[in-house]
């Protein structure tokens, strides 16, 4: 892309005109950040601002930078409160999210309809808003917006700050720089020969060459599939074994299976502004900025669809739908576009697809294998480093953590491990922020890795129980034992819901809505979450110890 090819260029020119300035200068510590997504570059931009100052080398395997469109990663992001706690810390990051973002409150805020599959049916007059969270201003202030914004706008504005970072080195030379090498593969890690250092052997895709590098700090911000854990978590890494905190067995991912877990998904692409004809006669013109949910006149198990489209700034934009459905679902058995435009046209009468989607689109969908969601995972260990506390390593964002976006807190969850980790480096707590030390009061690599280690791990822990059973069925599962869940789930929220209002808050609310508070953290959310669970099962003891005591005259 234009934007990949200048940044690049822009970087190498930059690191090479810098190097005669910096050898007369004070060497700054390196860095290394394996992977250039969102909280890639937020490690990046984290660690070569003020007061850290590192040289950051960024890693990249994909050849370019992703920010265009592309139809394979063509989701959105909410950033929320969560993940504006490190998007504010830059003024220019934030003003462009601001600018470019669709404002809502909390999962919603911005118009909503549901679109009947009767074709006969009208469509509603007026849209409801899409909320979450709780009214009540004791579950947190609902002033601030969220943002909704395409992966690859997000991705773009953060490039612009690297940019924009580096045009401002030549203006302060104690900030870091941050080097960018796309096309390149993190292939393993070790300790260098000296131990002062973490040495990563790379290799360029497009020629195959490879080359050591050498950082004091090492980020792993390379996805749920994270090369750098695994090197960590592989027992053959003995070159680790004289780090006395180091245990491989951490590294290794804990896994549990939520109902919205492997469920596939893939992308349907619609034009910008397309039409929805209305059983009145006419056609409601779609906005950007809205969300439109499209029913389907199918409800079975293997073949029930709803056409989800969620706001976006640019009203110009081909507007991406995701199909997200069971493995089993019929439409992963139609391979050729004539067949895919078929089904959709059967199951959805209401719209007109043949004017809508071009043949070139529906063969690009029928062969697109699409993906799937994660399970809800995560890595005990969250960092390392040496004895001496002269070289470590920390992982953040899907490295550490993955699972379904049900929850909406993906992207926010890994900026905010950048937020935890750059309290950690400057020798604070990752929870409160206040000034930490350790044992012999001075504050070192080590130190600071291993508070984050210990402060920020209980946080995603409880992150992943929150996905397991936050809002797991928000896709509507059509497998008859989903169907039966979804009603348990369902009961389980409304009271839950109904118990915190007649106790005027003192029963807390279920963990999806407590989780859109963002000064709770996720810990404190399934503490609570946890509290009225137990107070369900003693309510329930005691309802069954009352009955025994009435129907045998057994003593309670």
């Amino acid at each position: 892309t234009l934007l990949g090819r200048l940044f690049a260029s822009f970087i190498s020119l930059a690191a090479t005109s810098n190097a005669l300035s910096l050898s007369a200068a004070t060497p700054k510590p390196k860095a290394i950040v394996v992977g250039a997504g969102p909280v890639g570059v937020a490690a990046a931009l984290t660690l070569s601002s003020s007061p850290h100052n590192y040289d950051v080398t960024l890693l990249e395997s994909a050849p370019e930078i992703s920010s265009q469109y592309d139809p394979s990663k063509a989701f959105l992001y909410n950033v929320n409160l969560r993940g504006q706690a490190l998007t504010s810390k830059f003024p220019r990051m934030q003003k462009k999210l601001e600018e470019r973002g669709v404002p809502s409150g909390g999962f919603g805020g911005v118009d909503l309809m549901i679109v009947p599959a009767d074709p006969n049916t009208p469509l509603p007059k007026k849209k409801d808003k899409m909320t979450g969270g709780d009214d009540d201003e004791k579950d947190g202030p609902k002033a601030k917006p969220s943002y909704w914004i395409p992966r690859h706008a997000m991705v773009q504005l953060m490039l612009e700050c690297v940019l924009e970072h580096n045009a401002d080195c030549d203006e302060n030379s104690k900030l870091g720089r941050i080097d960018y090498c796309p096309s390149t593969e993190c292939i393993s890690i070790r300790p260098s020969s000296d131990k002062s250092s973490v040495m990563v052997k790379t290799k360029d895709i497009s020629t195959g060459q490879s080359l050591k590098r050498y950082a004091t700090l090492l980020i792993g911000a390379d996805g749920a599939s994270s090369r750098v854990r695994e090197c960590l978590a592989s027992k053959n890494a003995t070159d680790f074994a004289s780090w006395s905190n180091y245990k491989p067995e951490k590294f290794v991912l804990r896994k549990w299976t939520s109902p919205s877990s492997h469920q596939r998904i893939k992308v349907l692409q619609l034009p910008p502004r397309f039409q929805i004809p209305d059983g009145e006669g006419g056609a409601l013109t779609t906005q950007s900025d809205h969300i439109y949910a499209i029913r389907s006149i199918y409800n079975g198990p293997q073949n029930y669809l709803s056409l989800g489209l969620l706001p976006m700034k640019d009203n110009d934009a081909v507007r991406p739908t995701n199909i997200v459905t069971r493995p089993d679902h019929e439409i992963w058995k139609i391979k050729d576009g004539a067949g895919v435009r078929q089904w959709f046209q059967k199951a959805y009468p209401r719209m007109n697809f043949d004017e809508m989607i071009s043949e070139e689109e529906w063969e690009r969908f029928a062969k697109a294998e699409g993906t799937r969601f994660p399970s809800c995972q995560y890595s005990p260990g969250m960092g390392v480093s040496n004895d001496d506390g002269t070289c470590g390593i920390a992982l953040v964002g899907d490295s550490v953590h993955a699972f379904p976006p049900d929850i909406g807190q993906g992207v926010n969850a890994g900026l905010a491990d950048i937020v935890a980790l750059d309290l950690a480096l400057k020798g604070k707590n990752t929870v409160t922020g206040e000034d930490a030390t350790d044992a012999e009061g001075t504050q070192t690599l080590k130190s600071n890795i291993d508070r984050y280690q210990k402060q920020h791990e209980p946080e995603i822990a409880s992150l992943a129980r929150l996905a397991r059973f936050g809002a797991p069925y928000q896709y509507k599962q059509p497998h008859r034992i989903d169907r039966i869940r979804l009603k348990i789930w369902t009961a389980n929220v409304v009271l839950r819901l109904l118990l915190n209002k007649i106790t005027f808050g003192l029963v807390p609310s279920q963990c999806i809505i407590l989780s859109q508070n963002p000064k709770l953290t996720f810990r404190q959310v399934m503490r609570r979450a946890d509290l009225t669970a137990l107070s369900f099962k003693a309510i329930a003891l005691a309802v069954v110890g009352m009955l025994l005591k009435r129907r045998f005259g057994l003593p309670v």
